[in-house]
Parts: C-alpha cells; sequence; structure tokens
C-alpha cells in the first residue's frame, strides 16, 4: 500500500498592515523610505543645531551641504515638514 503524500505546508502568518507583504506595503514602499528619509535627515540635523548651539558652531548640515543657497534650505525644510505632517496624520509607518 502506498503512503499518502504530506499535506501541503500552512499559509504564511499575516503580516500585518505595515511590511514589505501587507496591504499597504507599509514603509517599504518608495514614498514610505522617502518620507523615513526626511524625517531622520530632519532629526539629524536639529540634533546637531542643538549640539552646534552649546558648542558655538553651525552643524546645520543642510545648510552646510547646500552652502547657504536659503531658497533650497526653505524646500528642504518644507519636505521634512510635509513627511512629518503626513507621519502624523497617517500614524506611523
Amino acid at each position: 500500500m502506498a503512503t499518502p503524500p504530506p499535506p501541503p505546508p500552512p499559509p504564511p502568518a499575516d503580516p500585518g498592515p505595515n511590511t514589505a507583504h501587507g496591504p499597504g506595503k507599509g514603509c517599504y514602499t518608495g514614498c514610505g523610505k522617502l518620507i523615513n528619509s526626511l524625517l531622520i535627515v530632519g532629526g539629524l540635523n536639529w540634533g546637531l543645531i542643538g549640539i552646534g548651539g552649546f558648542l558655538g558652531m553651525n552643524l546645520n548640515v543642510v545648510n552646510i551641504l547646500l552652502g547657504g543657497v536659503s531658497a533650497l534650505e526653505n524646500i528642504v525644510y518644507i519636505l521634512v515638514g510635509i513627511a512629518a505632517l503626513k507621519t502624523l496624520i497617517k500614524g506611523k509607518c
């Protein structure tokens, strides 16, 4: 008598809404990566500005990288603000 074939493997567990395989693909979409990058840049920049204030130095990375071109700096700051608002309104990524 032949042995029956093994049962099929169980389906994978639901990864949830905020993973690479979940319904909205969460942080792993291109937009999510951009928003996370902007939030990281903004957070680190503000931290460095605070440290620079204590040391009497300009540690504003956005200002240093963009050579003091205020229009470009303002665009970066606006994008960081939009990313923060989107995260605040839609919840964490």
